[in-house]
């Protein structure tokens, strides 16, 4: 009886340890797959090439040479290892981030850029992002005016939301009120995005004004094999 027991047990052991190898060796095959699949970019002079989408859109060459003062002094976050270092350094920009991070998957954001770091404590900034989505134009202007407007009015004061169709680009804009001490500060998070082949590229921009030709410059130079296309027409807000 004893060996019966002891043979059964075995029996089970094996079985657990198999079913158990087999899963671990999927979960690995999954997420290696994931993070291979996540875009990342490169720098190439003053042009940002999305991989694995070979997408480029150019920036600023004064952005090649970021100012050390006031740190953090990394304002180019390209490499998936950037990237994963990138909510390390929010600073004085977390909550903006968590309103982005609401809407947007980070997983899929392939570049952060900007003419200061991420994370400084100054206002007259420009930080922009670029995703490759899985969702439609529609469904993205749904998280904006939904998750994206609460969570921004968790996080701040007041907040608003206006739209506009920009040439082959969708905007829909959260205007934020924020009063952290004694003063008062509009910021605009701006959301430029289009369809391709079943995704959206998405371009997200946070500033206080006073950037829109660089933003019109950086998203007309934005080029894509892949997205030449006519654009699904999609109704921004409901």
């Amino acid at each position: 009886m004893r060996k019966h027991v002891i043979r059964l047990s075995i029996c089970i052991l094996t079985f657990c340890i198999g079913t158990a190898t087999t899963f671990l060796s999927t979960w690995i095959r999954a997420n290696h797959a994931s993070e291979m699949d996540r875009p990342y970019s490169v720098l190439e002079g003053s042009t940002v090439r999305i991989l694995p989408y070979n997408a480029t859109f150019e920036i600023p060459e004064g952005w090649l040479t970021p100012n050390p003062m006031p740190p953090p002094a990394k304002n180019l976050y390209l490499s998936r290892q950037d990237l994963d270092q990138l909510s390390l350094n929010d600073g004085s920009d977390w909550e903006e981030a968590q309103v982005i991070n609401a809407v947007l998957p980070f997983a899929q954001c392939a570049a952060h850029f900007g003419d200061k770091g991420w994370g400084n404590y100054l206002w007259d900034d420009l930080q922009g992002r670029v995703y490759f989505v899985d969702s439609t134009p529609k469904e993205i202007a749904t998280m904006i005016k939904t998750r994206g407007l609460q969570e921004s009015l968790t996080r701040f004061k007041d907040a608003s939301l206006s739209w506009e169709n920009y040439g082959v680009w969708q905007k829909l804009t959260i205007n934020i009120l924020d009063a952290p001490t004694h003063f008062s500060l509009m910021k605009n998070l701006e959301f430029y995005y289009r369809p391709f082949n079943g995704k959206t590229v998405v371009f997200v921009f946070l500033h206080a004004g006073g950037f829109e030709h660089t933003i019109e410059r950086i998203l007309s130079s934005f080029d894509c094999p892949a997205c030449y296309r006519t654009p699904r027409t999609e109704t921004l807000i409901d």
